[in-house]
């Protein structure tokens, strides 16, 4: 929640930043992002505040995988 909160102070270009837990696995974090265009998720994706999740959450980060979406229109 701390990356969330950083994200979303500090990166103009973040929109949106949600954390979810699934129902029927606690064990998982899948996050909702929302950038103002490709240039604003470059910098998120370079930029301190993933350095830092990575040092915070040490060995619990297991596999980090997204999906690149645009909005259907």
């Amino acid at each position: 929640m701390a990356h969330r909160a950083r994200c979303l102070k500090d990166e103009t270009g973040t929109l949106q930043f949600e954390v979810l837990v699934p129902n029927d696995d606690a064990t998982k974090i899948l996050l909702y992002e929302l950038y103002r265009d490709a240039a604003a998720f470059e910098t998120h994706r370079n930029g301190s505040s993933i350095a830092r999740l990575r040092e915070e959450a040490g060995t619990m980060i297991v596999k980090i995988y997204g999906t690149r979406c645009a909005l259907s229109e």
